[in-house]
């Protein structure tokens, strides 16, 4: 399913809440809005369900590749990679500085061979990461301004 598909089915699917704080024509971005929002982040709070069903979040780069592949390295020892072994399912938020926002849900699954070691600087210890591909279940976005404001900016 395309971003375009996936937004508008997200869009009717939508629980009372969601609906009620996304579903206004006026605030919706294209496809192509999204895709410069989404690739121009910095910030991501990725969540997942522990054993017990405690939730885990933490920031983690998620990016969105070319033929809108959302994809992400998690530290191969992190609470994320082995909750998502057990539970693929994965929520992901961001949000911009004029107060765009999406949500994205999804499921994951690991990228074979993707495993890599990764030195920082300023760090001694190399940590290994796998990547991660989301395949997106529901998308949610919308921009705080109307769209005749954006198109005036």
């Amino acid at each position: 399913m395309n971003l375009e598909e996936l937004l508008a089915k997200s869009a009717e699917s939508a629980g009372p809440a969601i609906a009620a704080t996304f579903n206004h024509p006026e605030r919706q971005l294209s496809v192509d809005e999204f895709r410069k929002f989404w690739r121009g982040t910095r910030m991501w709070a990725v969540a997942t369900a522990g054993k017990n069903g405690a939730p885990h979040i933490a920031p983690v780069h998620v990016l969105l590749e070319d033929g809108d592949v959302f994809r992400m390295s998690i530290f191969e020892d992190s609470a994320r990679l082995t909750d998502l072994r057990r539970d693929p399912r994965v929520a992901v938020t961001s949000w911009g500085e004029d107060g765009t926002i999406a949500i994205l849900y999804g499921r994951c699954s690991e990228v074979p061979g993707s495993r890599r070691e990764l030195s920082r600087p300023g760090n001694a210890d190399a940590r290994a990461v796998i990547s991660v591909e989301i395949a997106p279940t529901r998308l949610y976005v919308m921009c705080p301004r109307p769209r005749e404001e954006r198109a005036a900016r």
